[in-house]
């Protein structure tokens, strides 16, 4: 049975107090950081990338997990990866409107060096021509290319702007967000900030119904607001995943696109783990047509 998770601040201070300079120091970066990313919303249509992703399974050492009747004292089971698949795709992110945020598509072209078939962008002339049944006609595609798949989990939050949405002014009351520390990410000075989801229902839920309130890290340039990486955590007792994107900025386009994401995923009833890393390059970015 596959695991499938289905996508369905209001800032507080530190437990002891937080001064007020650095908290309104904190809350001017994120409310910076939230008007970058409705900006960022309206700056295109379309996003295709072409995507290298390299998904592997992990078994980790689990000792006494072999016991039968004619072997009571168990055995061990070793660790490292067990299955490894590289997977060459048009990747295509299509802006659903404000508030709503991309959805993506993927069509697989080569899975470990063998050509499925010839690599056209068929995605983007799809959505192109006008077509009513594009988006249908798209998730047929981007279903089919997920039986690419290793593993027991349907990834459906792997979108890499699904982290920075959350600072979106629609639901970025939804989440608590501290302060936690600065670092250097690709030359860049970044502000580290951690978040919890505190509103119910949650935007994550389990193919049940259940809630799973989503934690995590975003990385932000404090003078501009730029997100510069993201990381996602939804986990209950029956699944957890954790996607990490990072972004880069294009100096032909002149916007931040995606460069890096990285996913893990366990079930609870699974023997292995997932990883996932997907690597994407030459990005190109489309309008509405008639929109410039």
């Amino acid at each position: 049975m596959r695991t499938i998770l289905v996508l369905a601040t209001a800032l507080v201070v530190a437990a002891g107090g937080t001064p007020v300079s650095a908290q309104r120091a904190m809350d001017e970066v994120v409310e910076r950081a939230s008007r970058y990313v409705l900006g960022y919303e309206g700056s295109f249509w379309l996003l295709a990338l072409d995507e290298e992703q390299v998904q592997w399974l992990e078994r980790p050492t689990n000792p006494g997990s072999n016991l039968t009747r004619s072997n009571p004292g168990g055995g061990m089971v070793g660790g490292g990866a067990v299955s490894r698949r590289i997977i060459q795709s048009d990747y295509l992110l299509v802006q659903g409107g404000e508030g709503r945020g991309w959805t993506p598509f993927r069509d697989v072209f080569a899975v470990n060096g063998k050509e499925l078939r010839h690599q056209d962008d068929r995605l983007v002339r799809l959505f192109q021509s006008g077509n009513l049944d594009s988006y249908d006609l798209a998730q047929k595609l981007h279903d089919e290319s997920r039986t690419h798949d290793l593993g027991n989990v349907a990834r459906t939050i792997n979108i890499p702007m699904l982290g920075m949405m959350l600072l979106h002014p629609d639901v970025r009351e939804r989440f608590s967000v501290k302060h936690d520390g600065n670092e250097s990410l690709a030359g860049r000075y970044v502000e580290r900030f951690t978040y919890r989801e505190t509103a119910r229902p949650t935007l994550i839920k389990t193919v049940r119904g259940r809630d799973l309130a989503l934690t995590g890290r975003m990385w932000i340039e404090p003078a501009t607001g730029v997100v510069v990486k993201t990381e996602m955590i939804a986990a209950d007792p029956v699944v957890r995943a954790m996607v990490t994107a990072t972004f880069r900025h294009d100096s032909e386009l002149g916007t931040w696109v995606p460069d890096r994401m990285e996913e893990y995923y366990k079930a609870n009833l699974a023997l292995d783990d997932i990883f996932t890393t997907s690597t994407f390059t030459t990005p190109r970015v489309f309008q509405v047509p008639g929109k410039r």
